[in-house]
């Protein structure tokens, strides 16, 4: 929300002033965070989608068969590196945003090795094992949005941070507009331009406040999902964190089990959990060979807001408990609807394409807002030249490295998605950060963002086309998004002038 006020304005309270001072003060420490985690999250929306749109010839379905899902299993399971330690297999089955069946081996050599995993396309008749999915793209982006490409845990820490601080500028601000109710549908679009920009902000922060009350509290809470655990624990458990893990994970492995003859039964599993309320969504086999681990298959209920609900079973085959969804104790159900809150997973298309709109919103209200400060700034007599242009860099490189990503993903190049978008974006930083017309340069990155969208689709649709939603879905929004950065580019110095960037002077503007 912007801390611009008109000239008309009444005098403000010290609880308003130091309201507006906490808002500033904390925008300003984590904006460049905010701005990647809220634009990364609205394209990580789609990462089923995008893993799709990137893997050429995959079989799509609806449902699969308990004995198809079992066969993939095992037959994943099969594929273990002999001496190698098997620690799970998990099947993934077909839903609405991911409409093909896939399975994955979690292996290493050791304890002490890194973690090897393996996902395949499966064969939605027979079970058997496909091409390798490849899905760098949609890897890239959702790494960014939950962990910043930071090492783990403590990338997932920052963005539970970063969540935090969002939570706490959503509330700060509103405290610093006391009319925030009464103004939600102020536009004064008859006296400048900036003013109906700051007015455009403003209300694009109200009209989305629910949503960035949600998105950023359970976006905190994801974050830091193993210290919530303690949290949760203390709140609904009397500090029992024990207690607080077996209703969240389920019972634990047996130790001393005999080993397994075979691959457990893992459709007889599926036909038992199955109901006509119930949708199975992945099955997870913890350690298959020992008959005292267990395999957890994970459900929705109808009506019930939860991705942990589930029915644990002995790799044996004996039923254990079920864990989360219709019956669970509250923690429980509380914990398990912090996901689909955060994602959108709820709803359909509806419901994930409001969010897409929304954290887009999120996005530009924070841009927005970085630039209205500039211009407070500089009309107060203390410019800040360089932190405007690192700010056009930093948006700019991101855009151009998330548009390269989308067109390397589509011409067999994925695997280096990675090194090369970071380092683009990490230059474009610079170069525009350092150049005496900055606008310029940021017409031409947003200009060539578009080309690289449009690129995309262009080898998709005619070397990769396949029919179907998710095709057209990611294919249309990726032209919207080339559409809207020709708009921009090509309004650029327009917009900058009409909040105030300044036209001449450190940075020159005008062209």
């Amino acid at each position: 929300m912007s801390n611009s006020a008109a000239d008309s304005s009444p005098p403000q309270s010290g609880l308003v002033r130091r309201m507006i001072d906490s808002h500033s003060v904390l925008g300003l420490g984590l904006a460049a965070l905010i701005y990647v985690v809220s634009l990364t999250g609205a394209f990580t929306l789609f990462v089923p989608e995008i893993s799709l749109w990137e893997n050429a010839n995959v079989p799509t379905t609806s449902a699969v068969t308990p004995e198809v899902a079992g066969r993939a299993l095992e037959n994943a399971q099969g594929q273990l590196t002999p001496g190698n330690e098997i620690l799970n297999v998990i099947f993934y089955a077909p839903g609405e945003f991911s409409p093909y069946p896939t399975v994955r081996l979690n292996q290493r050599p050791d304890r002490d090795s890194e973690l090897i995993s393996t996902d395949w396309l499966v064969d939605p008749a027979t079970g058997a094992l496909l091409s390798e999915i490849n899905a760098p793209y949609a890897h890239f982006i959702e790494e960014l949005h939950t962990a910043l490409h930071l090492p783990a845990p403590w990338g997932r820490y920052l963005v539970g941070l970063v969540g935090v601080v969002m939570f706490t500028l959503i509330l700060s601000g509103i405290f610093a507009h006391p009319t925030i109710i009464k103004d939600a549908f102020k536009l004064r679009t008859d006296r400048n331009a900036r003013l109906a920009w700051t007015d455009l902000h403003n209300r694009l922060s109200v009209w989305g406040l629910p949503y960035h009350l949600v998105l950023t509290f359970t976006g905190a809470f994801l974050g830091v999902a193993g210290i919530t655990v303690s949290a949760l624990a203390f709140v609904a458990f009397s500090g029992d964190t024990e207690k607080a893990i077996a209703v969240l994970n389920g019972p634990q492995a047996l130790i001393g089990a005999p080993a397994m003859k075979g691959p457990p039964d893992y459709a007889a599993m599926i036909r038992s959990s199955q109901a006509p309320d119930r949708k199975i969504t992945l099955l997870v086999a913890s350690n298959p060979a020992d008959s005292g681990s267990t395999t957890s298959i994970v459900y929705t209920e109808d009506g019930i807001l939860a991705s942990n609900t589930g029915d644990i079973y002995r790799n044996s085959g004996e039923f254990l408990q079920k864990i989360g969804g219709r019956g669970a104790e509250w923690g429980a159900r509380v914990f398990g609807a912090v996901q689909p809150l955060h994602y959108g997973t709820f709803g359909g298309y509806p419901i994930k394409l409001m969010y897409f709109i929304l954290a887009l919103a999120l996005t530009y209200i924070t841009s927005t807002g970085m630039m209205i400060w500039f211009k407070r700034k500089a009309q107060q007599g203390q410019p800040k030249p360089g932190s405007e242009a690192a700010w056009r860099g930093m948006t700019a490189g991101l855009t151009l490295a998330l548009s390269l990503g989308a067109l390397l993903a589509n011409i067999g190049l994925g695997a280096w998605v990675p090194s090369i978008g970071l380092a683009l974006w990490a230059a474009t930083f610079t170069l525009i950060w350092k150049v005496s017309r900055p606008l310029r340069l940021v017409r031409y990155v947003w200009s060539a963002s578009a080309l690289l969208l449009v690129g995309a689709v262009m080898v998709n649709v005619t070397s990769t086309w396949q029919s179907g939603m998710v095709f057209w879905l990611v294919n249309g929004l990726a032209a919207s998004c080339a559409a809207a950065l020709v708009f921009a580019a090509a309004r650029i110095e327009r917009s900058s002038q009409a909040i105030g960037v300044p036209v001449s002077g450190a940075l020159d503007y005008a062209e």
